[in-house]
């Protein structure tokens, strides 16, 4: 127990049975101010410890009833923190006896007679070592609540992050994965969830840096996630509304490297879109098929320069396929030598037997290649059995039945457009209404289209000419963020309804009108494009008559109706623009 006295002066006990002795050292001790107590033997010394605080004892050895080693070992099994220094005094110069005093917990000795100089030098020194003692034990009791806490914290994280992550679609057929994190917490993130269509949705994630830090984003990414999905948000919807939440939630120097990967049992083909990840490998029979490289800026890093950009890159699949997605904790695994185990010694590892065991070789491999050490960063590993997958963990699609009739229209004034990306919100209403599932790529492209039109060319004013090159897309969007920051006037009105066509179905129509002066949208819908015109001038327009049954432009150009009759068209991808 600790005994620090709570005076401002320390406390001795002084234990000896001669008077003058006691004497001796209670007009040394008072000399100096400090508080003394007396004993006369052990027994007493034990007494009065027990009774009261003190912050060194000086004790004599050869006493009656109990002598100084006996009483010194008490007293030392009683202060079990405070640490309070034991001084023999004592006549006996002999190196065994001296020795007994330190088997029996003395600190020190100061030998009779009892010297002023040297007496005090010795206390001097043991309460400086006493007193740093306590600020070590004071230091070390903080640091240890405040470890404690900061566990609490984390475990309670943990938990958060836990439940906020978990997905029965993560253990459908077919399906594996490996999540360690290096810490108690994860920048890694690996979601998966079904849309209402059947597709199987899996995104895997990175987190700038690990830990605490890199985990704050995973609670709202993974909100995102599973609500958008389970509304049927389409991947290209998904991924501008889980930008949007990271540009706005996450610090300047904190994204998300991503990849998505949509199953399509329906139409029996793999989707991919990787920014910032390892590739995606695609294997059959210890061969690569397919790699699916990072192709686009992380998530969080930029606001959308248009809705619906990321697009995901598809594969028909075939028999015998796996698809394997990693985090760069496994590419960055270093050996004793500091060597990154590489993307090459990733493939080695997958492709050196039957496919469907090389989730458990590329494990086996990492670790042989760490040989013990610590992993530095968060590793994650999902795996799919496509074969598996498509014959048992294919499910049927669900929905609400389709509204008959219904009109909405959406009024965004400049200061609205300047933050505001209408698709999203749109896409939600036509899915409550009931669009169909199998329409909402279709649809959400044709909205996503005339809105970004409405806004760069009617109310920015932006020309199309500048995207002639990588670099002219670059200035392009620069100057539109730009724009948009200065805008102070203009807006853009959308109106979407549904009605029964003729007995044969509905139709969806579609008017955006902007606050611009128009265009001559005549050369565009009687020409088309033309060969050597700008990269993306008019091909929007004409993606979206190739997806609709009407198109009409009403003069001058900024207002234009289209109408789409759910499963009439084919759905052609969506070039570059």
């Amino acid at each position: 127990m600790d005994r620090l006295a709570e005076q401002a002066l320390p406390t001795f006990l002084v234990v000896d049975d001669e008077p003058v002795n006691t004497m001796l050292l209670e007009a040394i001790l008072g000399a100096r101010g400090f508080h003394v107590i007396t004993a006369a033997d052990g027994e007493e010394a034990v007494a009065r410890f027990r009774e009261q605080p003190v912050d060194m004892i000086l004790m004599d050895i050869m006493m009656p009833r109990m002598d100084g080693y006996q009483a010194t070992r008490q007293i030392k099994a009683m202060d079990t923190g405070g640490f309070i220094p034991v001084l023999f005094v004592t006549a006996l110069t002999d190196e065994q006896r001296l020795a007994q005093c330190v088997e029996a917990g003395g600190d020190d000795f100061v030998t009779k007679p009892i010297s002023r100089v040297q007496l005090n030098a010795k206390i001097d020194s043991w309460l400086r070592t006493r007193a740093l003692y306590h600020t070590v034990v004071t230091q070390r009791d903080a640091l240890r609540s405040h470890q404690e806490r900061l566990e609490r914290e984390q475990e309670t994280a943990e938990r958060i992050v836990a439940r906020a992550t978990a997905s029965s679609d993560l253990q459908a057929p077919g399906v594996r994965y490996h999540y360690q994190p290096a810490a108690i917490l994860s920048g890694d993130i690996l979601l998966a969830a079904r849309r209402p269509n059947g597709n199987l949705l899996i995104l895997i994630g990175d987190f700038t840096g690990h830990g605490i830090g890199a985990a704050v984003g995973v609670p709202g990414l993974a909100a995102v996630f599973y609500d958008r999905v389970g509304r049927g948000a389409h991947p290209a919807e998904l991924l501008d509304d889980v930008n949007e939440k990271l540009f706005r939630s996450l610090p300047a120097d904190m994204f998300l490297t991503a990849a998505l990967l949509e199953v399509d049992c329906h139409n029996r083909r793999l989707g991919v879109w990787n920014a910032g990840m390892p590739p995606v490998w695609v294997l059959r029979g210890g061969e690569v098929v397919q790699r699916f490289p990072s192709v686009d800026l992380p998530l969080g890093v930029i606001r959308d320069t248009a809705p619906g950009r990321r697009q995901l890159a598809y594969l028909e699949l075939t028999s015998g396929l796996h698809a394997y997605a990693c985090s760069d904790g496994i590419v960055e695994a270093t050996d004793a030598g500091g060597r990154l185990f590489g993307n090459e010694r990733i493939e080695a590892a997958l492709c050196s037997g039957d496919p469907a065991a090389g989730f458990d070789a590329l494990l086996e491999a990492v670790g042989a290649f760490r040989a013990g050490d610590e992993q530095g960063d968060d590793t994650t590993l999902v795996s799919v059995d496509l074969d598996r997958l498509l014959a048992e963990g294919a499910m049927g699609g669900y929905g609400a039945a389709a509204a008959e009739n219904w009109y909405s229209e959406l009024v965004l004034d400049a200061a609205t457009l300047a933050h505001v990306n209408p698709v999203p919100p749109i896409m939600n209403l036509l899915a409550e209404l009931g669009a169909l599932e199998e329409d909402r790529q279709s649809l959400y492209v044709v909205i996503a289209e005339l809105f970004t039109n409405a806004l760069e060319h009617g109310v920015l004013g932006l020309d199309s000419a500048l995207k002639r090159d990588p670099d002219g897309f670059e200035a392009y969007y620069q100057q539109r963020a730009r724009a948009l920051e200065a805008l102070e006037e203009g807006e853009i009105r959308l109106r979407v309804q549904c009605d029964a066509a003729d007995g044969s179905g509905y139709g969806i129509v579609i008017e955006v009108e902007d606050s611009g002066e128009g265009f001559d949208y005549r050369r565009i819908l009687e020409g088309g494009a033309g060969h050597g015109a700008p990269i993306g001038a008019g091909r929007g327009i004409l993606l979206v008559r190739s997806l609709c049954d009407e198109l009409s432009y009403f003069p001058p150009g900024n207002r234009v109706r289209v109408r789409y009759t759910p499963g009439g068209r084919p759905r052609p991808s969506r070039p570059d623009s």
